[in-house]
């Protein structure tokens, strides 16, 4: 399990910035301030789910192996990382993102 999580972790970083990378190569030379400040609060998101995900991938590889201190601190980072990636997605879709 502990394989497999760290392998899936870093899948999913590397899926993320190229995403990330890539939907910076649709925004165009002349984008909007708006359309900009989109991307960046999307960008924002995306990087801190990501965080989530890898605390929460801590939690799990932590349940059976590690410092206890790491397991009582994973899930409830994973969750503010999660939640706050939910509001910053949210506010840049109001905003006006892609």
């Amino acid at each position: 399990m502990t394989l497999a999580s760290v392998a899936l972790t870093i899948a999913l970083w590397i899926a993320v910035l190229w995403l990330v990378r890539r939907q910076r190569g649709r925004l165009g030379p002349h984008a909007s301030a708006l359309a900009v400040r989109g991307y960046r609060l999307h960008t924002v998101a995306a990087i801190t789910a990501t965080v989530g995900a890898t605390w929460f991938s801590a939690w799990l590889i932590s349940d059976s192996l590690g410092p206890g201190w790491l397991h009582s601190l994973s899930l409830p980072a994973a969750m503010v990382f999660i939640v706050v990636a939910a509001i910053a997605a949210a506010y840049a879709g109001w905003v006006g993102g892609p």
